[in-house]
């Protein structure tokens, strides 16, 4: 079993700070290599809150008095005074990291931070929670200087990040942004095949109007001219470069037709394929 833990002091104890507005008491890391079941049991909790989470495979949590199995990318919650038990078994492959931490805001914290009263959240930043975690158990490893401080920067850092990836998440405008994003990344991509908008909106289980309509919103255009924008761009770079003659640029950018390349072409450039080769190539005359 992997278990890499830093602690406050040289041991696990339970640590309620009130002198500090927030304090990490101990941070680690759990993953079952070889070990069947691993399992912990505390039946009147702890006297400060743990914050888990799940980054790989599953477990399984007490959570109100009942068994959850928890799937990766979960948070779990625990508050001062809840009974806790949790099991990882071998054959769901969890990989898992723990907080200890208390401190005269928590309460505060975590209410404002929109934690509080969840005991189970799930958040799609698995590296960037694991890149936080590793920071506060390598400062509580090795105590150089402003240690305790810095481990308690990195924890706020982690609060902060699961907060907003929880309002993205559940935010309707912030899905509309992603599908955009996702269709321009595609766009970019696919350039050069032939698309249909109207299909990739039924492949994304969307409105063809709708996904118009939000795209022209976020990018300014619709999605065929920005399409076409990507096309024509891409053609002007080749034919500038003399990468290819005026047919293979074509084909490059997703044109069969020369002609009709051309045609398009000079009707969103205010030139033909040929005078714009003159113009960038003049050497060629």
């Amino acid at each position: 079993m992997l278990n890499i833990s830093g602690y406050l002091n040289e041991y696990d104890e339970e640590i309620v700070d009130t002198q500090n507005n927030i304090s990490v008491n101990s941070c680690g890391h759990y993953k079952l290599i070889t070990l069947n079941k691993f399992e912990t049991l505390r039946p009147a909790g702890r006297q400060d809150y743990q914050l888990l989470y799940v980054t790989h495979g599953y477990a399984d949590f007490l959570i109100k008095n009942k068994m959850v199995h928890v799937p990766a990318e979960s948070f779990i919650l625990y508050y001062p005074g809840e009974k806790q038990l949790y099991r990882y078994t071998l054959k769901n492959h969890p990989d898992v990291y723990w907080v200890h931490f208390s401190g005269l805001w928590t309460a505060r914290l975590l209410k404002k931070y929109d934690l509080y009263p969840h005991h189970i959240l799930h958040v799609n930043a698995a590296e960037e929670c694991k890149r936080i975690f590793d920071k506060i158990i390598r400062e509580l490893q090795l105590k150089r200087k402003n240690f305790f401080s810095l481990a308690n920067v990195y924890f706020e850092e982690l609060i902060l990040l699961l907060s907003r990836h929880i309002a993205e998440e559940t935010s309707q405008s912030h899905k509309s942004n992603e599908l955009i994003e996702r269709a321009i990344e595609y766009f970019h991509k696919e350039y050069r095949s032939e698309l249909s908008i109207r299909e990739y909106a039924r492949k994304c289980n969307i409105s063809c109007c709708w996904f118009i309509r939000s795209f022209k919103k976020h990018t300014g255009t619709t999605p065929c001219q920005y399409l076409l924008d990507i096309r024509m761009n891409k053609a002007k770079e080749l034919l500038k470069n003399g990468t290819f003659n005026i047919s293979e640029t074509a084909e490059f950018v997703g044109y069969d037709n020369p002609l009709y390349f051309s045609r398009i072409f000079k009707k969103n450039m205010g030139m033909s394929p040929r005078e714009y080769l003159k113009m960038r190539q003049p050497y060629l005359e």
